[in-house]
């Protein structure tokens, strides 16, 4: 029983690593030819931004790109977390950047992501090739709407490394990538229809 059991556990992590490498193409793949990406944003109603806890990566993008479409009520952006427990308060780093921008997320608790959520979303955007494969394992139908965050941004890494339990500026490194990241998606989606290309 223990050599089927390590057996298997040695199959799935081998399945884990090359769906990773396969989604990691795809987002390169996304990077050289943006436009797909493009038109799902243009279209996009409902974004979803995901990472683990909720209180770094997702919540400070999710405020950016929120921000930036105050003047679009129809576009609703919203946060949540893979491995969160509900209600964790934001880490003080985000608070003090999202302060700097008139942004108040003083009062933002975290969200669980749940199987409504995704699929009420039209875009899913996740911070590392990791959590492509996670959430595909959670539901199957996600993956074609889910994204790595920097897949429009070939400047910077693929990946954007989860902070928690580093020093502050380590967390404003990551919070730099994150705006980085974002920047072109706010581009897009504040572009308006008659202005496209």
């Amino acid at each position: 029983m223990t050599l089927s059991h390590l057996a298997i556990r040695r199959l799935k992590d081998r399945g884990r690593r090359l769906f990773e490498r396969w989604e990691r193409r795809r987002a390169e793949a996304f990077r050289r030819d943006p436009s797909r990406v493009i038109r799902g944003l243009q279209s996009a109603r409902r974004v979803l931004i995901l990472c683990e806890g909720n209180v770094i990566r997702s919540v400070f993008a999710a405020q950016l790109l929120s921000a930036a479409l105050k003047s679009r009520p129809a576009v609703s952006i919203v946060s949540a977390g893979l491995k969160t427990v509900p209600g964790w308060r934001p880490h003080a780093r985000v608070i003090a950047r999202c302060e700097a921008l008139d942004i108040d997320v003083s009062q933002h608790a975290s969200t669980a992501v749940s199987g409504a959520i995704v699929k009420s979303a039209d875009v899913i955007f996740v911070m590392e090739v990791s959590q492509v494969v996670a959430l595909a394992r959670r539901c199957p139908a996600a993956r074609r709407k889910t994204l790595l965050l920097t897949c429009l941004a070939p400047e910077v890494p693929l990946d954007i490394r989860d902070p928690a339990g580093a020093d502050d500026a380590t967390v404003d490194a990551c919070l730099d990538h994150i705006a980085r990241a974002v920047k072109p998606v706010i581009d897009i989606m504040t572009t308006p229809a008659n202005n496209r290309g």
